[in-house]
């Protein structure tokens, strides 16, 4: 894994993959599970991810790796992250939150400013509208290349977002102050 620049904190945000529509019977949106598509395309990043195919390109050369991914707990959040971390050589800690399914921007920021410092790297698997708010909030408004991507791709359903904050500590991570490094979203070519 390669080190953060120094003086910096990176943020892997995922979205979870596309569901069903309905819960099975007698659960609750919860419960909901990928759909054949959302199964395709997490198996699609997470291979794009560990090496195979083309990678996870350029942009993303030398940006460390999450050594921890917070995870909501919902069906279609775990699984989602399961596929997309399965390959990995080294896959970062996974920790599931009960308080991460439904939470806010704001929430889901707490729970990022409580990470551990010695880790510079973290992942988040979560849901809309928080995952869709943070893609364009975390972003710093002079970083207007990335406030285009951002605004050009929205943030579908697996669409994964990384982003570079200009702090030593995670406790110092606010919206509007990162760069972002790179934004991606399905269908993810594996050619």
């Amino acid at each position: 894994m390669a080190a953060s620049p120094k003086g910096s904190r990176t943020l892997w945000l995922l979205r979870h993959a596309k569901t069903v529509t309905d819960p099975p019977p007698g659960g609750s949106d919860f419960d909901r599970v990928l759909a054949p598509r959302g199964r395709r395309d997490a198996a699609a990043l997470g291979r794009l991810w560990a090496g195979h195919g083309e990678g996870l390109g350029r942009a993303l050369r030398g940006v460390p790796l999450p050594a921890i991914a917070l995870v909501s707990p919902a069906a279609r959040t775990a699984a989602t992250a399961e596929l997309v971390l399965a390959d990995l050589a080294e896959p970062p800690e996974r920790r599931l939150d009960d308080e991460l399914y439904g939470a806010d921007p704001d929430e889901v920021l707490a729970f990022v400013r409580g990470l551990p410092d010695r880790v510079d790297s973290a992942m988040v698997v979560g849901h809309n509208p928080a995952a869709h708010s943070l893609s364009q909030g975390l972003l710093a408004p002079r970083d207007k290349k990335g406030r285009s991507l951002a605004a050009r791709h929205g943030f579908p359903t697996c669409a994964l977002g990384v982003y570079a904050f200009p702090v030593t500590r995670w406790a110092d991570v606010e919206a509007g102050t990162a760069r972002l490094v790179a934004i991606m979203a399905p269908p993810y070519a594996e050619d």
